[in-house]
């Protein structure tokens, strides 16, 4: 039986949909992009984005401006441009000796703990941009009386609170804290020495984890002594001063004790750096404890100095300082120092084992980025010599250091017409940058320290007074008062402020930067340029 044909006449047209009051037509919503993809969708397209495209699409809708603010999406484009965790700059306790970050459970994630990642890349977008606020203190002078220009100052940054000190010679040296919304508090910092002149010759901050909430500064005098506050962050007016040092006459003597102009801490240890380059070690646990001096007849300021834990039983810290390189030309060397915990540490030297006591140097080794080998040479090692002795400076204005990196800014010449003044290469106004390797000790196969020649950095119209490197990132300061940011893992730099036209009230000044802000100080004046805006 054969199937039945369906009939040739057109089928009937669709029905209609019609409303309950009347007979006009209702549309249904058209299909777009946002309906048809879901959210999900739509965040891994836009992953594949730049962070310049991604800014484009929350001008789109509300709805691609929701999801272009993702968090997770801007943690991915943070990491693939920045490569860290966290901002750079960052000093003293991270969380970690190998400066990653421990993440907290999901049971125990606190809120505060929230990281913005959107906001930290545009932080360090005008990092790399060199785009800042300024502010200025502006209000009349910073000490009274006002010290002269020439005097030098000393700044750090304990969060957010500034640290301010002069080095001018007076009868009762002060400390400033700078606080946060303006408040401003007077700490005062005495001699044991009645009616003995003295100034602040240098400055620290505790690198360690803070177990109260105080943070340990430490202030040096020019008669040898030195004091530990206890800083409050929320109440600067109960900061008060915890540990004072005075060295004795004899010790004074046998040491040949002069003024402290580097030191470091990372409590319980304390390590100074005087004026003839004796290294002094303390031990503050309880009380102050003199450990052991070392002194070099080959080092010479400016120098900057490390500290750091590889180990929960040891220190490490790294120093860099000027060279002699003959006849009367300066380069850059570098000394690693690992120190003994308060634990005894055993370590094999010669096939013998050995306790060292709490808080004293285990081993040495030392690195210069101008030396010439023993015996006969070959023509590599010529062209090497060759390319190291067209890098020696007249003077050094400042070195600074990070444990990676090192940075040499040459001094002003003010020797005119001499045929030994410096290299063909020399200009006051560039940079030197160095790569610091340091394997660890720990492997037979490790190989030796290294102090690489990198590249110059170039960018200030003038000679550089000072220095400041954290974190593989440097800022430096000119006479004419020109701020440049350098980021050394990135090989970018950006100018932040311009030269100014009377370079004379920028000299002596200081400089210190965290993540978020460039600090300078003079005489007069306090500037801080603001990277979070």
């Amino acid at each position: 039986m054969s199937k039945h044909r369906l009939s040739p006449a057109p089928l009937p047209p669709p029905k209609r949909l019609h409303a309950a009051g009347g007979s006009h037509i209702i549309s249904l919503p058209g299909i777009t992009f946002e309906s048809a993809l879901y959210d999900e969708l739509i965040l891994c397209i836009f992953s594949h984005l730049s962070w310049v495209d991604l800014c484009a699409t929350q001008s789109t809708s509300r709805n691609w401006a929701r999801l272009a603010a993702d968090n997770e999406l801007w943690r991915d484009l943070y990491l693939k441009v920045y490569g860290r965790p966290r901002l750079r700059g960052a000093r003293g306790f991270i969380g970690r000796t190998d400066g990653r970050e421990v993440r907290a459970l999901p049971g125990r994630a606190k809120t505060e703990d929230h990281k913005d990642w959107k906001w930290m890349f545009r932080i360090s977008s005008n990092w790399r941009t060199g785009r800042c606020s300024v502010q200025s203190s502006g209000d009349g002078p910073l000490f009274s009386p006002a010290p002269p220009p020439e005097e030098g100052m000393h700044i750090l940054l304990a969060g957010p609170i500034i640290v301010l000190a002069s080095s001018r010679q007076s009868m009762a040296c002060e400390i400033h804290l700078h606080g946060a919304a303006g408040i401003k508090y007077i700490l005062p910092c005495l001699s044991s020495r009645p009616g003995t002149p003295t100034r602040v010759t240098a400055l620290c901050l505790d690198q360690s984890s803070p177990v109260s909430g105080d943070v340990r500064l430490a202030a040096f005098l020019s008669t040898g002594e030195f004091t530990i506050f206890h800083i409050n962050h929320n109440h600067l007016a109960c900061s008060i001063p915890k540990v004072t040092y005075a060295p004795s006459s004899i010790a004074r003597t046998l040491r040949s004790l002069s003024s402290v102009t580097n030191a470091v801490y990372h409590h319980p240890l304390l390590i100074t750096l005087s004026e003839n380059f004796s290294l002094s070690i303390y031990d503050v646990s309880s009380g102050v404890v003199h450990t052991q001096t070392l002194t070099s007849f080959s080092s010479y300021p400016p120098a900057s100095l490390v500290l750091s834990t590889p180990t929960s039983s040891t220190y490490k810290l790294v120093i860099a300082y000027g060279i002699h390189v003959y006849p009367q030309h300066w380069s850059v060397g570098a000394t690693e120092l690992v120190i003994a915990g308060r634990e005894p540490t055993i370590t094999r030297s010669s096939m013998l084992e050995a306790e060292h006591e709490p808080m004293t140097v285990i081993s040495t080794r030392t690195i210069r980025s101008f030396d010439i080998p023993s015996g006969w040479i070959d023509e590599r090692k010529l062209q090497t010599i060759r390319d190291q002795w067209s890098r020696k400076v007249s003077g050094i204005s400042d070195t600074q250091t990070d444990g990676k990196w090192v940075v040499v800014a040459p001094a002003e010449d003010r020797i005119v017409d001499h045929p030994l003044v410096a290299s063909v290469m020399y200009s006051p106004t560039t940079l030197q940058l160095y790569r610091l390797s340091l394997p660890t000790t720990a492997s037979i196969a490790s190989g030796q320290p290294k102090l690489t020649f990198v590249r110059n950095l170039h960018g200030q119209t003038g000679p550089v007074t000072s220095l400041a490197l954290a974190d593989g990132r440097c800022v430096s300061l000119g006479l004419n008062g020109g701020v440049w940011v350098w980021d050394l893992e990135a090989g970018t730099g950006a100018q932040v402020c311009e030269p100014s036209i009377d370079p004379v009230s920028t000299r002596k000044c200081a400089l210190v930067f965290d993540e978020r802000r460039v600090v300078t100080v003079g005489a007069d004046e306090l500037v801080i340029r603001r990277f979070d805006v």
